[in-house]
């Protein structure tokens, strides 16, 4: 009888695998930049504990490529001796409140298993002579899972490839801290040891303030404080140096030119009972997206000042994904009903969420998409106004001169043909009159072979050196202008002082 009990008691255990920790770490932080989102959303949370040290808060990261190692410190609140243990190796257990902090889940720890060989976590509490030293063989660990022979639960699993110690702090009684140490680092591309690529991950990621030269920094910060009740910036440190938020005054655009930050525009999201979200967007013309290696393009969805997502997020709620890389701006989160998903790529499924972005869509999607919309087309008015004069311009001057190469005509020949098929009455008159022209112009050197009986062979040579600088030349413009010199050298060669001009 008793066999029976004790074999019905093991079937009915609930077990957790050795996949859950899989699962927590590479499966649920994809990019190895994002274990840092998580230790700095933490630190974040410790410092808010002490908002009498807020000024001299900071968080500092280090990364050391001869030893492939990286370090997390931030003068928190850290965690007592009391709660070290069970913080340090428990798995979704945390005191955190949703709604007062950014991270809640108790997982966040676990982003930086998969990437190092060991994972160290040192913390002291203020007013404590003792430090709590927690240690995870994540090579060992990675052994475990990765062999299919080896079957065992999670709690036997984190004693297996973990070490929890405390011992006599040799500093100051009154410090308090708390410290991440990524050892051995091994992720792929080496995104932990790429500095550059850390401090521009957090720049556009981390709660960090606005450049002091951003002109609209402190506008929007103490618009930001008044609205949002979470709002708060921490100084983070990359090696020594200071990151900020990648905003400045002047904004590159995708196709080379530049444009200055006339103002800012707030904004307000409004659900049925609260605010949801409010926002700043840059001031700019909306001439064309804004280049990606300025780190500022497009809306960006923040929560605690953390980035939720990436800077696309937003960009399906526009009439056309690429509208929201013509902004740059900010939307915070203050609704009470939303709250992160585990992944902070997007937020849990709830009725605020669905309010979020029907009021996004209705106050900034809708409105800009047609605002770039009307603006592009005004712009290709114009564009083409331009372009029918050049080509009106172009094609008088081949049936005064000449054409300098037989694409030269062709092109001109093919736009002045669909002028004449879909342009305005008047346009189609003109185009056809200068159409019938231009197919009776003869090649500009004809003058020369006329005029002064120069040799065929010559003539037929110079006629191939200015269809090759033509064609290769990949500006027309420029090629008009390479060949207009080369005229006038062949001109005067010939004896013949050509006023054409080309």
């Amino acid at each position: 009888m008793s066999t029976q009990r004790k074999d019905k008691t093991s079937r009915d255990k609930l077990t957790f695998g050795k996949y859950i920790l899989d699962s927590l770490s590479v499966g649920m932080y994809s990019h190895p930049l994002m274990s840092l989102r998580e230790y700095v959303q933490n630190s974040a949370d410790a410092i808010d504990y002490l908002p009498d040290c807020q000024r001299s808060a900071h968080i500092e990261i280090v990364v050391d490529g001869r030893k492939r190692s990286l370090t997390i410190h931030d003068n928190g609140i850290g965690v007592p001796l009391s709660k070290a243990k069970g913080t340090l190796l428990n798995i979704g257990c945390s005191e955190k409140t949703p709604t007062l902090n950014r991270g809640f889940r108790g997982i966040g720890r676990l982003g930086g298993l998969a990437y190092c060989d060991e994972l160290r976590f040192v913390t002291k509490s203020q007013g404590e002579g003792i430090i709590s030293d927690c240690t995870w063989d994540c090579r060992k660990l990675r052994q475990f899972i990765a062999d299919p022979a080896t079957s065992v639960d999670t709690e036997s699993l984190i004693k297996a490839v973990s070490a929890f110690k405390q011992h006599k702090y040799s500093g100051s009684f009154n410090d308090h801290f708390f410290r991440v140490e990524m050892n051995m680092i091994h992720d792929g591309r080496n995104n932990l040891l790429n500095v550059p690529a850390i401090r521009s991950y957090l720049s556009q990621v981390a709660p960090v303030p606005f450049h002091p030269n951003f002109s609209f920094g402190q506008l929007i910060d103490n618009e930001l404080v008044t609205r949002i009740k979470s709002y708060r910036t921490y100084n983070i440190f990359v090696n020594g140096q200071q990151i900020y938020k990648p905003y400045a005054d002047i904004v590159t655009l995708s196709k080379g030119s530049s444009e200055t930050v006339k103002n800012i525009n707030f904004v307000e999201l409004q659900g049925e009972s609260e605010i949801l979200g409010f926002g700043w967007l840059g001031a700019l013309s909306l001439q064309g997206t804004i280049s990606a290696s300025t780190d500022m393009d497009g809306l960006r969805l923040r929560y605690g000042n953390i980035l939720i997502g990436n800077k696309d997020t937003l960009s399906g709620f526009f009439r056309e994904r690429r509208f929201n890389n013509y902004l740059i701006g900010e939307i915070h989160i203050c609704g009470s009903g939303l709250i992160p998903n585990s992944r902070r790529d997007d937020f849990e499924d709830s009725g605020a969420k669905d309010e979020l972005y029907s009021a996004f869509i209705r106050e900034i999607g809708i409105p800009l998409s047609r605002k770039i919309r009307y603006l592009s087309s005004e712009r290709s008015k114009v564009k083409n106004s331009s372009n029918l004069t050049t080509l009106f311009e172009n094609a008088t001057r081949v049936i005064k001169y000449g054409y300098i190469s037989g694409l030269q005509r062709e092109y001109i020949v093919r736009n002045l043909d669909a002028v004449n098929g879909n342009g305005s009455p008047e346009d189609k008159k003109l185009a056809a009159e200068l159409l019938r022209n231009v197919m009776k112009s003869q090649h500009i050197l004809s003058t020369l072979n006329s005029q002064h009986h120069s040799s065929d062979d010559i003539i037929n040579l110079f006629r191939k050196m200015l269809e090759i600088v033509y064609a290769e030349t990949s500006s027309r413009a420029e090629a008009e202008r390479m060949i207009g010199r080369l005229y006038r050298v062949i001109s005067e060669q010939s004896g013949n002082a050509s006023s054409c001009e080309l």
